[in-house]
């Protein structure tokens, strides 16, 4: 927050509006400490890697060698930038639920938007759930977007992962549809099922239509594949950040879940993290 908007904060003669606006306004310098702590913990821990000192990275800083190893510690993990930074948009689909309506294709489990929210809060970063109707078009001309839910649902995100160059959905008629992912250079096809509960899920980092940005997107084939991505994002987030980094990228994960609960107990990649090239 700048000079000028303190002041006009200041100059509020109401004193429950003047509460409101001070508040927002700490609400977001907290927000914008935390995405500069991220920064900068990661840009140490870079140049550490690459060599550098403390003291040295401190004497560039102008900062002494114990601050430096202090804030290199402390805050927003570095791996968070694999989300990105600033405000971010969970965008989940609305599950009208009715005893006699069948499951919807393509949704996550209905807690995976709350326990997604949870990490991405506890990581620093500020976050709204938004939904949306199924079978209409999405805005995915926008920062920070997180998409929970399949192709089935939005001809936008049929137009989405159709661009992937590595992996691409497929379905088997067998008595009954059966998704999978196909992995194009392996000439492998993922599926969920087997002799124990299984499932898999999509998970990508995909370019914007507008090709001024990326869309993050976590597709579970059934609800307990999504619950699976985000325990994976929970527990791996650095080695996902390591692999990925901020690049366009896809992989498929494998999740083995209780037949009872739904819930995950593993959760690995199936596949490499296959960084997009454009």
């Amino acid at each position: 927050m700048s000079a000028d908007e303190v002041a006009r904060v200041f100059a509020i003669d109401d004193k429950v509006e003047r509460l409101k606006a001070a508040t927002d306004g700490v609400a977001q310098a907290q927000q914008t400490i935390n995405e500069l702590t991220r920064i900068r913990r990661a840009v140490i821990r870079d140049l550490h890697a690459e060599g550098w000192t403390f003291a040295r990275i401190g004497a560039a800083a102008g900062l002494s060698r114990a601050r430096i190893h202090q804030v290199s510690t402390q805050g927003p993990v570095p791996e968070g930038l694999f989300f990105g930074h600033g405000p971010l948009t969970i965008v989940t689909p609305e599950v009208r639920s009715t005893t006699r309506a069948a499951p919807l294709v393509g949704a996550p489990d209905a807690t995976a938007p709350h326990r997604l929210e949870e990490l991405l809060r506890e990581l620093g970063f500020s976050v709204t759930v938004e939904r949306f109707l199924p079978g209409r078009a999405l805005d995915l001309e926008r920062d920070g977007l997180i998409i929970l839910g399949g192709p089935e649902l939005s001809p936008s995100l049929r137009y989405l992962t159709a661009a992937d160059p590595r992996l691409r959905r497929t379905i088997a008629r067998a008595g009954r549809v059966r998704r999978g992912i196909e992995d194009r250079a392996a000439r492998r096809v993922y599926r969920p099922g087997g002799t124990e509960p299984y499932d898999i899920a999509y998970l990508a980092r995909l370019h914007r239509p507008d090709s001024h940005g990326t869309v993050l997107l976590i597709d579970g084939l059934h609800p307990p594949g999504s619950l699976g991505a985000i325990r994976l994002l929970a527990t791996r987030l650095a080695t996902l950040h390591e692999r990925a980094g901020t690049h366009p990228f896809s992989a498929v994960v494998g999740v083995r879940y209780d037949r009872n609960t739904g819930e995950p107990l593993e959760a690995d990649l199936l596949t490499p993290i296959y960084r997009h090239e454009r």
